[in-house]
């Protein structure tokens, strides 16, 4: 009886022939059913209680999809396949999805395979069920079947699919509907990338579907073949011609956007083609509307046409209008393709500049980034300042994040390549005083680098610098610890030290000690603090110096020496001959002492007062500077009271030490010290290195034993105790650790290093400590400035000075080679970003290793093109099934059959036409073979065919020389040929000839003699370890249909061992299981038997090994 149809629904029932009773059954249900649209109204309905209405179509649809209806299963899998694009996975279901793409119904085969195409994935079992059902559908005489097979096949293809099936999908190239054929050929794209191994075998019948006469297949090779070529254009650049004939005469906008980008790829690799491109690419640009093509046109022309200026001009003058568009998008992509433009044409990109300096201030961020990193790529000399400006404006409205970058993006334009473009370091001072007070900037540390690498490399600015970063000091609103001014202590850190440093230009050094002293200054870190606490002292120093200087003032600093019961301080040669020269001048008696005045011993006392809070602070380095610096006023004042005069000598002398100039060092300088000839730095510290070990131990062991009360005279021990533990130590240091001794040491070295850290992080440097955790965000302030004296006299220093009228001031450091900086390496942090499993950069890379233009190797074959119903995938046909193996011959004799079919109707005509003349032509008779002759048949070679190369004489001579087969009673003097024994060496390889020789050894291979022996004998022994092989914990491998197999080696085994134990294979081979299925199993064994016909037991030992040998090197693939 045949199935049931319904008539008025067109469904099928899957049992078969159906009772009263179950047609009822159906009615009913499909007659409460809710359709797809009902649940989608309902889910729109609930919008308080979506989850729980979802909960209860799932439930519904879960005992919808068990019956046996197709309809009902059907739409069951409708709201399952939308569901799950909401978020609710059908996994479940893939089972019910296989069975309703295996109805014969195409209205509901439609509904499983886009619920299969929806939901199936690498990790889906039941793919395993569906190559035979793809392959029925492809070869199906229905399109609609083999569309729905194609379609459903390019978003659910794995490796083994795409193995499997790739043949019968090069088929369907030529087959008669335009529509399967495009499909096709966007099929065979996917199945590339999962089988790259199918690419080249096809790649000749994909381009010529570049010819085809359906404009839609066209495009879909196009689209196939730009892909290919936008990941490797190198290999595909042949295909230039063809594409070049397509660009000039397709009418279709999406296919000329695929050609335009192909050539973007394609240009910079072939100059040549840049100027073929000019024409076309000219023409597109004036007469589309498009903005996508003509996009598209602008890319290539900026990207690869460089050298063709009207092309570029054309292409500006169009981004010009993009970029005033109101469009971000259209906006963005314009400021993307004037990168590319940087390095090639700055002054065509530069006149657009007031259109890109108006996206600074755009709201959106990706154009903001963008137009800044173009204005960054446009800074000369002539518009430095002027851009600074524009770029520190923009700061006021700018975000955070952006405010961030803008400060980023000014100081690496004024520090590249060591300053170039700057020629006025008094206002890049000025800049980089302006960046501290930019709110909630994170960039304070880099500032504070610039202050001081500026002041140390530029001597002539040093004054201008302590009258534009002063204030900075004097401005309490800095030192509040907030999120405005969460790196602004990294900066001051900084200030501090070139005011101290260079405190002899300071104007007022009251006011900056009091700054420099105030209480609020213990709120910065310890590192800064200390730096404020040397500058106390330097400034001190300074006014004293200032103080001096008055009351003599041709005298020079360190010119009268300190009392020697107080101080000790040694001064070269040169410092004292130029210090009595200048007393000689002035007048002045030597040991003459300048008492102290009353306000140097108020500033005294209060700088003492002041720094007592640092004295008890918890960071070490502020608490010892700063108790350093209170006892040494303390000194001072004592020296004063006993003799007037002497403390200022003291101050003096100590002034006199710290006066010397810092000078820049490269941080290779250390490479260009040599080495001193006396200095063994590879000798040991010590000749008894062992002995001081031993006794170190020895002493830590006595000190112990005293500790518990044991006798504290120990009697040394013996030499044969002490030889015993000093080869003990030997070991201990020259024992080879495993991997996971060193791995351990090295896990517990780190461990222990983080934890002192933690635990004494003031004595690392820097940037070795972790960073500040990140404080609380709050809204950006404004941080003005006090007035000041020093405010003043900064205000109209700058008044003064003319900006950027001055000449480029000289750097010290400049002429170095740039080889001796080290080069900054910025380390990018990258974030988390979504890495899918089948990456397209990742599969594309797998496909560079095949070119598919070069000429097909012997065992690379075109897919077959037969139908699915000639082919029988389990015949039992002695060689195994190759889906590239061609039938009946080569694919290319089509073409050779039409050839010669030609040339035989040509004859007849000819012949014909003949006939009518009278003329009648004989054949004439073929020679015949004489009786002597040999027949070749086949056996001859073509005279195209490459040639083996044979081993010549002079190879057997070399070969026997290496070896040592000389005649010991030939002078060395002789030719090769005379002292060389070939006779001794055939005989080691059973050869009394060299003929023999020769056909044994084809190729210019040859293992020593003495070595194969012995290989071979350790191949048989190992055989005698590995011959239970099936001991051994082999894996499973599954097949179609989830049968589980071994891997390819186990079988290699299990054939070489069953021709050792038994003999040739006699048995016939396995096709069927008991169970129905396919023998797979069975057939390996079979075949892996079948192949040892014909060796010998000591052959098939060797074999045997060689194949547990490649198992054993691949454990994770052939064992668990």
């Amino acid at each position: 009886m045949t199935s049931y149809y319904d008539r008025a629904r067109g469904s099928v029932a899957i049992g078969g022939s159906l009772g009263s009773g179950d047609k009822t059954k159906m009615a009913a249900s499909r007659l409460f059913q809710k359709s797809l649209r009902d649940m989608i109204t309902g889910i729109r309905a609930h919008k308080d209680g979506q989850r729980e209405f979802i909960n209860k179509c799932l439930v519904d649809v879960r005992t919808e999809v068990q019956s046996s209806d197709v309809r009902t299963k059907a739409v069951a899998i409708e709201k399952a396949t939308y569901l799950h694009s909401l978020g609710h996975s059908m996994h479940w279901a893939s089972f019910h999805v296989v069975e309703l793409m295996s109805t014969q119904n195409v209205k509901y085969k439609r509904v499983g395979y886009l619920a299969a195409s929806q939901s199936f994935g690498d990790d889906t079992d039941v793919v395993l069920l569906i190559p035979n059902l793809l392959k029925k559908d492809l070869a199906s005489p229905n399109p609609a079947e083999a569309a729905l097979a194609l379609t459903c096949l390019g978003n659910i293809v794995t490796p083994e699919l795409s193995q499997t099936l790739v043949a019968d999908v090069y088929s369907l190239l030529n087959n008669h509907k335009p529509d399967l054929r495009r499909r096709a050929c966007l099929c065979l794209y996917k199945c590339f990338l999962r089988y790259p191994e199918a690419l080249r075998p096809s790649f000749t019948r994909l381009t010529e579907c570049l010819d085809d006469d359906d404009q839609s297949v066209v495009q879909a090779a196009v689209t196939v073949l730009s892909e290919l070529a936008m990941h490797n254009p190198k290999t595909y650049l042949p295909l230039a011609p063809k594409f070049y004939k397509l660009l000039t005469s397709s009418s279709s906008n999406w296919m000329t956007i695929k050609l335009v980008k192909v050539f973007g790829a394609l240009a910079p690799l072939e100059p040549r083609l840049a100027k073929k491109l000019a024409g076309p690419i000219s023409e597109i640009l004036e007469t589309t509307s498009a903005k996508s093509l003509m996009y598209e046109c602008v890319r290539t022309a900026v990207m690869g046409m460089t050298s063709q200026e009207k092309v570029i001009r054309q292409a500006v003058d169009k981004l010009k209008d993009m970029l005033e568009d109101h469009d971000p998008n259209i906006k963005f992509l314009a400021l993307h393709a004037l990168t590319y433009l940087l390095d090639s044409h700055p002054r065509i990109v530069a006149e657009h500049k007031g259109n890109i300096f108006e996206c600074l201030d755009h709201e959106d961020s990706n154009i903001q980034y963008c137009a800044l990193k173009i204005v960054c790529g446009l800074v000369t000399k002539r518009t430095l300042i002027d851009t600074t400006s524009v770029l520190m404006n923009c700061m006021g409205k700018a975000d955070q994040r952006f405010r961030d970058e803008l400060v980023s993006s000014v100081i690496r334009i004024c520090m590249n390549e060591r300053y170039a473009l700057v020629t006025d370091f008094v206002w890049y001072l000025s800049v980089l005083a302006d960046l501290i007070r930019v709110p909630c900037s994170s960039h304070g540390a880099l500032i504070g680098e610039q202050i001081i690498d500026v002041c140390l490399r530029v001597e002539v600015i040093r004054e201008a610098a302590v009258g534009i970063l002063a204030p900075l000091l004097l401005d309490v609103s800095l030192l509040e610890p907030s999120n405005v001014n969460k790196t602004v202590p990294s900066a001051l850190k900084a200030v501090a030290w070139v005011v101290g440093e260079y405190a002899h230009h300071i104007v007022d050094h009251e006011e900056i000690l009091d700054a420099l002293l105030n209480p609020a200054v213990k709120q910065l870190p310890g590192d800064a603090q200390a730096v404020y606490v040397q500058a106390i002292f330097k400034v001190y120093a300074s006014a004293v110096l200032n103080y001096s200087r008055g009351i003599r003032p041709t005298g020079a600093v360190g010119a009268l020496p300190a009392p020697e019961p107080l101080i000790d301080i040694s001064v070269d040669d040169d410092t004292a001959a130029a210090s009595g020269a200048a007393r000689d001048g002035a007048g002045v008696t030597p040991g003459t002492l300048v008492p102290e005045s009353e306000d140097l011993i108020e500033l005294r006392d209060k700088v003492s007062r002041r720094i007592e809070p640092l004295t008890t602070s918890f960071n070490l380095e502020v608490r010892e500077r700063s108790c350093q610096l209170q006892k040494m006023l303390g000194i001072v004042g004592a020296a004063e009271r006993s003799e007037p005069g002497s403390g200022i000598a003291i101050i003096e002398a100590f002034a006199t030490v710290m006066s010397d100039e810092i000078q820049p060092v490269s941080v290779k300088a250390q490479r260009k010290i040599e080495v001193p000839a006396e200095l063994l730095d590879d000798e040991p510290m010590s000749a008894e290195w062992d002995y001081l070990l031993v006794s170190s131990d020895e002493e830590e062991d006595d000190e112990y034993a005293s500790r518990k009360g044991k006798k504290k005279g120990k009697k040394s021990k013996s030499k044969d105790k002490m030889s015993k533990d000093l080869r003990e130590v030997a070991e201990i240091f020259g024992a080879k650790k495993t991997k996971e001794q060193v791995a351990r040491e090295e896990r517990e070295s780190r461990e222990m290093l983080a934890k002192h850290k933690e635990k004494m992080g003031q004595y690392y440097l820097e940037g070795e400590t972790g960073a500040d955790k990140e404080k609380k965000k709050g809204p950006p302030k404004s941080l003005p400035g006090p007035e000041s004296a020093a405010m003043l006299a900064l205000e109209a220093r700058l008044a003064s000075h003319a900006v950027g009228q001055t000449e480029r001031p000289a750097i010290k450091g400049e002429s170095d080679s740039e080889s001796e900086e080290e080069e900054q390496v910025i380390a990018v942090k990258k974030g988390k970003s979504y890495d899918p499993k089948n990456a397209s950069s990742r599969l594309h890379g797998e496909l560079e290793a095949y070119n598919p233009l070069k000429p097909l190797e012997r065992n690379e074959h075109l897919p077959t093109v037969e139908a699915y119903p000639r082919f029988d995938p389990y015949s039992q046909d002695e060689a195994a099934f190759n889906a590239f193996a061609p039938s009946g011959g080569d694919a290319r004799s089509h073409h050779k059959d039409k050839k010669d079919k030609k040339k035989r109707d040509k004859k007849k005509k000819d012949k014909g036409a003949g006939g009518e003349d009278g003329e009648s032509k004989e054949k004439k008779p073929k020679k015949e073979k004489g009786a002597g002759e040999k027949k070749s048949g086949g056996t001859k070679k073509k005279s195209g065919e490459k040639k083996t190369a044979q081993v010549t004489l002079d190879d057997a001579r070399a070969w026997a020389m290496e070896y040592g087969y000389v005649k010991t009673n030939v002078p060395l003097d002789r030719p090769v040929a005379q002292r060389v024994d070939l006779v001794a060496f055939f005989e080691v390889y059973n050869a009394n000839a060299f003929s023999v020789f020769r056909q044994k050894f084809k190729s210019r291979r040859l293992r020593p003699p003495n070595e194969e022996q012995e290989e071979i004998a350790k191949m048989l022994s190992e055989y005698e370890q590995y011959k239970d092989y099936e001991s051994l914990k082999w894996r499973y491998v599954k097949r179609p249909g989830g049968q589980a197999v071994r891997p390819e080696l186990w079988y290699k085994c299990y054939g070489t061992s069953q021709y050792i134990n038994e003999g040739e294979n006699k048995s016939p081979a396995p096709v069927w299981r008991e169970d129905g299925s396919i023998d797979y199993g069975g057939r390996d064994k079979w075949d892996a038997w079948t192949r040892c016909a014909g060796m010998t037991v000591k052959q098939a030992k060797i074999g045997f090994v060689k194949a547990i040998r490649a198992a054993l090197d691949d454990r994770p693939s052939n064992f668990y």
